[in-house]
């Protein structure tokens, strides 16, 4: 928990405190199915939680990286915290490339992290996260997208409503 937070702070106030602060570590989000925001300046860096597939799932399960390529890059990566600028080095992604996947982790992990309002929450100050430093979401922009995402509900004759996120 954050010194001085109330331990019944929702995610999203505990999230605004964090960026607010430019708080850098892991916010670690109990309950089912839990997961961990990695957050750098305020800035969510990276998200993971078992309900959500991670970076590697993604490129594999897509083609864009075979399973042997994806682990050695982990591997070397991994320990110094720079996965991400290893797959850039060799050139398995460009830059936006990275930027976009991660991106949609981040909002995937995130979405459903939001939904567990009351779930126990602790903040690690300077865990950091395998992939490293890329490019972090501000906290307000990754709001709008979550909250376009939470506010998609089921049209009454079963298809769900399309909903844009809007930049202010």
């Amino acid at each position: 928990m954050i010194p001085g937070s109330p331990a019944t702070a929702s995610m999203r106030r505990l999230l605004t405190e964090l960026g607010e602060t430019g708080r850098t570590g892991a916010l670690h989000v109990g309950g089912a199915p839990g997961g961990v925001l990695y957050l750098v300046a305020g800035r969510i860096a990276y998200a993971e939680s078992p309900a959500s597939p991670g970076l590697g799932e993604r490129l594999i399960s897509s083609g864009r990286l075979a399973p042997r390529t994806w682990r050695a890059v982990h591997a070397e990566g991994r320990g110094s915290h720079q996965v991400g600028r290893v797959l850039l080095r060799d050139g398995w992604l460009g830059r936006n490339e990275l930027a976009l996947r991660v991106m949609t982790v981040i909002v995937d992990t995130t979405h459903v992290l939001l939904q567990q309002a009351a779930a126990p929450a602790r903040f690690a100050p300077g865990e950091r996260h395998w992939l490293g430093e890329t490019a972090g979401l501000e906290l307000v922009s990754l709001g709008h997208l979550i909250a376009a995402r939470l506010r998609a509900v089921p049209h009454p004759r079963g298809r769900r409503k399309r909903v844009t996120a809007t930049r202010p």
